[in-house]
Formats: structure tokens, sequence, C-alpha cells
């Protein structure tokens, strides 16, 4: 039915896909492998009293919050979420800062900015978060 060149032909195309089959799978391993570490990572400079479970990808505030900004806080979270990023609320870093939001896949600090001006956010928040995140100022 089939000569045997073209049963050749077959034979090395399904070979050829299987093989770009395999190393797409190596590469999605490899990406899930190192989002888990940088997420440990990045848990690992967290107050231990922040780091369990249910505290992930979950919406916290404070009463002292406005409006404005516990519903800007969860409209990020909610991105965050839907893109299937991990995610703290409020974290406590060992060095004694909090931040509004903390993306702990991309080691991205969201803090929203409602009452407090430009100046006031560089003088106080830059200087309590440790080194190696990404700052994102949202305004509110």
């Amino acid at each position: 039915m089939y000569s045997e060149e073209k049963l050749q032909k077959m034979k090395d195309r399904a070979y050829q896909n299987k093989l770009r089959s395999y190393k797409r799978h190596l590469i999605r391993q490899r990406e899930k492998r190192n989002k888990f570490f940088r997420v440990n990572d990045n848990l690992q400079l967290i107050e231990i009293s922040n780091r369990i479970g249910s505290l992930r990808n979950c919406l916290r505030w404070y009463v002292g919050e406005s409006k404005e900004h516990i519903m800007k806080k969860l409209e990020l979270c909610m991105d965050l979420k839907e893109n299937k990023y991990e995610f703290i609320c409020e974290a406590k870093f060992k060095t004694g800062g909090r931040c509004d939001i903390l993306d702990l896949s991309n080691g991205t600090i969201y803090e929203i900015l409602h009452s407090e001006t430009e100046q006031q956010f560089e003088a106080n928040k830059n200087l309590c978060y440790p080194a190696g995140f990404a700052l994102v100022r949202v305004e509110c």
C-alpha cells in the first residue's frame, strides 16, 4: 500500500513529533521546579508567623485602611490569583518592614499609595524591604 520511502518518512515524522513533545514537557517541568524554588526562597525572608499556608493567596487588611485602598488591594489580588501567582497580603519581613502585597512567584512587592505622597513613600517604605525584590507602586 505505502512505499518503503513513504513509511520511513512517516516514522521519522512521528519520532520528531514525540521528541518535540518530550522537550516541551522537560521545559514545563523545569519552569515548575524553578517557580517552586523561587517561592521557597522568597518565603525565607518573611517572618515565620506569615509563612503558613493559610495566609497565602488570601486578602488581608487592617481597620485603619481606607475603602479605596482595600478595593485596590482586592483588585490586585484577584489579578494575581487569576494568573496563578502565589502572594501574601500584609507580609511581614524579618528585617521589620511590611508590604501591602508580596508576589512570591516573581519576587515583586506591590505598595498601594493612597494617603501617602511619593516622598513619604520613599522615606519610609523603601528602607524596610529586603534587597532583591522589585518594587511596584500602585496608585489608588
